[in-house]
């Protein structure tokens, strides 16, 4: 998805995002190296690449602030103090005037020392002052200050997102990333561990009988996960569930299905799911797909659901149906499906903790 969502950043967001940080990475090196080198034709031509990739830079911050407009911006973390988020619409409006500042003093620089330029050798740029020394020692001063400006606002965009991460753990980071920018810069996995917070979860089941919801619950389970919204493939989810926890609210309902016909509690207490591949769909929207081991049979299975988070907590929600007989549920005389519907729908509604023990 090219576009901004109010869930996080478009491809678009993202590919300016992380040129411009190669970029000036680059014009980094390069502006160092060239000051720093003896005269001589390397040192002019370190000096051609630096000016070439300041205007570079020029028009895709240019670019990137037209994006940038067109697009809405993703919300910000529920956890975020009101000042976290006036401090980072003031960071980024800040560096976005830095990166156009930078090489348009140097576009002044070039102009007033009176010396022909032409980007990467090829385009003429023109003059925006006259030459004159006095002009181009206050652009030179303005050009580092302007340097030593955006260092320490870049380190505080930097630490303020690690901080996110790996203090506060919510996917302010995540959201900019993508498998380009991981292949980049060499960022690790960062699928968090999430466990359950059992007095905050349901497990439901709801069967039919003559035509109307039989619904019962699974009064103990448990759900792990290490899973990032930003990257679902090669995450995992797991679930463990005692099949004999089952509980339909009538007593002699319970006492029915721990028989062999039904759920066979004595030779199969335990069910359990397993996934095997994570993958998106769309939004706050995933899927798992794996294995359902239930009454001793094991079915692959696909299991949708949601994903919202904030911090360190998030809630897993979704529903799945499945048919019975596929387990062996309702053998016998209750094979017949004009009674006990052949459909069973599974719901749950999950609070994760990242991190939890």
């Amino acid at each position: 998805m090219w576009r901004n969502s109010k869930q996080g950043w478009g491809t678009g967001a993202k590919l300016f995002h992380w040129t411009l940080a190669a970029l000036i990475a680059a014009q980094v090196a390069l502006g160092l190296t060239a000051k720093g080198w003896r005269l001589s034709p390397t040192k002019l031509d370190l000096f051609v690449w630096h000016k070439s990739l300041g205007i570079v830079i020029l028009v895709l911050v240019s670019l990137r602030i037209a994006w940038w407009l067109a697009n809405p911006l993703p919300s910000h973390p529920a956890s975020m103090a009101t000042w976290e988020r006036r401090a980072a619409r003031s960071a980024h409006f800040l560096l976005y005037l830095l990166m156009l500042a930078l090489p348009f003093s140097g576009w002044i620089i070039q102009s007033a020392s009176n010396v022909p330029f032409r980007v990467f050798w090829q385009l003429p740029l023109p003059a925006l002052v006259g030459p004159s020394d006095e002009t181009a020692d206050l652009a030179k001063a303005a050009h580092y200050w302007l340097f030593v400006a955006i260092g320490l606002v870049l380190a505080g965009h930097v630490g303020a997102a690690l901080r996110h991460h790996f203090v506060l753990r919510d996917d302010v980071l995540r959201r900019m990333l993508f498998m380009v920018a991981l292949a980049a810069f060499a960022v690790p996995s960062l699928a968090a561990d999430w466990r359950m917070d059992a007095a905050a979860s349901r497990l439901e089941f709801v069967a039919t009988f003559e035509k109307n919801p039989a619904p019962g619950v699974f009064k103990s389970f448990d759900v792990k996960a290490s899973f990032d919204p930003a990257k679902p493939a090669g995450g995992r989810l797991d679930v463990d569930i005692q099949a004999s926890s089952a509980d339909m609210k009538i007593r002699e309902v319970n006492e029915a299905i721990r028989g062999p016909e039904w759920f066979d509690f004595a030779r199969h207490p335990r069910a359990e799911f397993r996934s095997a591949d994570l993958r998106a769909a769309g939004g706050d929207r995933f899927v798992a797909r794996g294995t359902l081991t239930l009454k001793g049979v094991q079915r692959p299975v696909e299991v949708p659901f949601t994903w919202r988070g904030s911090g360190n907590s998030a809630t897993l929600e979704g529903e799945l149906t499945v048919k019975r007989a596929d387990f062996g549920i309702g053998t016998g005389e209750w094979t017949a499906t004009d009674v006990i519907g052949p459909d069973v729908k599974i719901r749950f509604k999950v609070a994760m903790r990242a991190g939890a023990k």
